[in-house]
């Protein structure tokens, strides 16, 4: 096996793991937040009852593919009761998400930093690139992208209810965007920025 292929074996296994790394701990910091500013604690419930258990429940095989290829993706978007949540507490649960995506990518840059190990290094500076551009890619008002909840917050009954009903379409027009390759074109320069700004927490220069 010639080293090229070595290299791209490697790179898919950090891939596939650092995935994990954005995706799961995202949504457990993002209910952890909902829990504490919003929603208050019941004995009789789970404690994250919004938060799947399994990492795997996290994965879209879309998003995972265009991260491995393109360094900018998605994740499968958590289950929610639009006709149960109200307005205000849709937006901020929306909005806890792209900001736990931003706090992961600090962390895990951080890590990447003060890491001894060539495996740790290179999955959590993977980790750190990838919780970045989620954070930008989540602010794309497109379902069921957490901008376009944010959005939804503020709309009228009668949006309200098209978008629960359409929002499973959210995801054919990224996909739709990808193989068009409109949406690689938007994304490469900030791929490029978040990139500056990862190794700017990890190597401390531009």
């Amino acid at each position: 096996m010639d080293q090229l292929t070595v290299s791209l074996i490697k790179n898919v296994i950090y891939g596939l793991i650092a995935y994990l790394t954005i995706s799961w701990p995202r949504e457990f910091l993002r209910c952890l937040f909902y829990n504490i500013f919003v929603k208050r604690y019941n004995k009789s419930e789970r404690l994250f009852p919004l938060l799947k258990r399994s990492p795997l429940g996290y994965i879209d095989p879309i998003g995972i593919i265009t991260f491995l290829f393109f360094d900018f993706g998605w994740t499968r978007s958590p289950v929610i009761d639009y006709i149960k949540m109200r307005r205000k507490k849709l937006f901020l649960f929306s909005l806890f998400g792209i900001v736990s995506s931003f706090i992961l990518g600090v962390i895990y840059g951080i890590i990447a930093k003060y890491s001894n190990s060539t495996i740790l290094f290179n999955l959590f500076y993977t980790s750190s690139k990838w919780s970045f551009t989620l954070t930008f890619v989540s602010l794309i008002p497109i379902p069921p992208l957490d901008s376009s909840r944010m959005l939804l917050a503020f709309l009228p009954n009668k949006s309200y209810e098209w978008y629960i009903k359409f929002n499973i379409y959210g995801i054919l027009f990224l996909i739709g965007l990808l193989v068009l390759w409109v949406l690689p074109m938007i994304m490469h320069p900030l791929v490029i920025v978040i990139t500056k700004v990862t190794n700017f927490i990890v190597f401390g220069n531009w």
